[in-house]
């Protein structure tokens, strides 16, 4: 971030602290009404929560709206809490669908009925009670249905006195115009740059591009993210099953979407749970992050366990050579190394796209030759380094040897454990380095501590 956006953004929460701690209302009035949604909700993040209410009834309610949407979903909470559902409602109704439903499907089933009934647009309340009801990560539950549609049958002159006179209430964006029959099918697909430039007594049935990409309601919002990656599109129409056109999805939803499925990746990829949303785990409650990070560190101290237990089996051998105990930690981190990276570009590759599960065996054989051209490279170096260390070439050729093989175990691991639970239906950013480094160690010991049992002559 440049030094001087970051200076204006302190500058901002320092002066939101400042004038809530002397109570200047008239002067805090102003100051918030003069700055952008964002950096509000940033401020708020460093505010007690009576001065995040404070603050809040101060802005007025059109940005109070967009503030709203912005914050995080504990913040939320708490001024729907605060302020009751009478006196938030207003607030709502000029936000748009898809973040009001974002923050009515978080509430408790009374409080979002209460909330639905005093909703003041009906309109609002009939489209986020159809949105509600699509799981958060579809595309039905993150599209819009603020979008225009034209009729086939509409003259061009016709369509452009429609839109002109809905434009002036509607809330977002016009990208593009849907055309629909008069059974609300979606038939194509026309830009306000024809519909301008066109006779203005043709149909606009002649002029619209009846080849339509689109999603459905039931895709998965990754789906949809990608879609619009592959297409370069900024807007995507989302139809149902029979191709009734229901929202749209604009590029604005997609960055988030990225940003939201890039994070879990990483977070899932180190052994992070996504049971809650990122921001909760930086700033929420303690018990929330023990909660994301707890049970893959279980699952890893029940390996190391039996890591451990494999060592405590092999006592008469590692007695009798100690010196190539020595060498575990190293044949463990680079086998559990090679492993992540290999997991870590498989995983972005099957997220992506680049990696498809139909040429497996080709992926498979391909990370195999690297796993064999690694483990030589650092098995030649490893191998001289104990020989010359212990004066002992049997040893060199053992943890040579030993590494060779269990990096290359390690690349199979990387690439095989993403593409079974991408072939098994599951997200492959749960094939989380610390499993596989876990795994990998348990393979290593056993085998590197077997291989020493059956040289053990060769090694005094």
């Amino acid at each position: 971030m440049p030094l001087k956006e970051t200076q204006q953004k302190l500058t901002i929460v320092e002066n939101i602290a400042k004038l809530v701690e002397k109570k200047q209302t008239a002067e805090l009035n102003i100051f918030l009404n003069d700055q952008y949604p964002q950096d509000i909700s940033e401020a708020f993040e460093n505010l007690k929560d009576e001065d995040k209410v404070y603050c809040f009834n101060l802005i007025n309610l059109a940005l109070a709206a967009k503030v709203l949407a912005e914050l995080n979903t504990d913040d939320q909470m708490l001024l729907l809490k605060t302020m009751g559902s009478r006196i938030i409602a207003p607030i709502i109704s000029q936000m748009d669908v898809d973040d009001a439903t974002d923050l009515i499907i978080n509430l408790p089933e009374e409080k979002k009925i209460e909330l639905l009934k005093v909703l003041p647009d009906p309109i609002q309340q009939a489209h986020v009670q159809e949105l509600i009801h699509y799981p958060s990560e579809s595309a039905g539950g993150i599209m819009s249905t603020d979008f225009l549609k034209l009729r086939s049958d509409m003259t061009i002159h016709l369509a452009f006195n429609y839109v002109r006179r809905q434009a002036a209430e509607y809330k977002a964006q016009i990208y593009y115009l849907y055309v629909v029959d008069n059974n609300n099918k979606l038939v194509g697909v026309i830009s306000l740059r024809d519909l301008i430039c066109v006779p203005p007594h043709d149909l606009v049935a002649n002029h619209m591009d009846t080849e339509v990409i689109t999603g459905k309601v039931s895709d998965d919002q990754e789906t949809i993210a990608k879609t619009m990656s592959k297409y370069d599109l900024i807007v995507i129409p989302i139809i149902d099953d029979e191709t009734s056109l229901k929202g749209i999805v604009t590029i604005d939803d997609v960055v988030d979407i990225l940003n939201t499925e890039t994070t879990e990746d990483i977070y899932q990829g180190s052994g992070i749970s996504d049971v809650f949303p990122s921001d909760e785990l930086i700033s929420g409650k303690v018990t929330y992050a023990v909660r994301a990070r707890l049970p893959w560190l279980l699952l890893t101290l029940f390996g190391q366990t039996i890591a451990a237990i494999i060592i405590a089996l092999f006592d008469k051998t590692i007695t009798s050579v100690p010196i190539a105990i020595s060498f575990m930690p190293l044949l463990s981190g680079l086998s559990g190394n090679v492993g992540g990276q290999t997991a870590t570009i498989f995983v972005r590759g099957l997220v992506t796209g680049d990696i498809d599960l139909k040429n497996t065996i080709k992926h498979v054989f391909h990370e195999l030759k690297i796993g064999i051209l690694l483990g030589a490279i650092c098995a030649i170096i490893t191998g001289i380094i104990a020989w010359r260390l212990h004066n002992l070439p049997a040893l060199g050729l053992v943890v040579a040897f030993a590494l060779t093989c269990s990096m290359i175990v390690g690349v199979l691991l990387g690439t095989i454990f993403p593409m079974l639970l991408q072939f098994l239906k599951k997200d492959p950013a749960t094939a989380s380095s610390p499993v596989i480094t876990t795994i990998l160690d348990i393979l290593t010991f056993t085998f590197y501590l077997s291989i020493i049992s059956i040289t053990l002559k060769y090694l005094r």
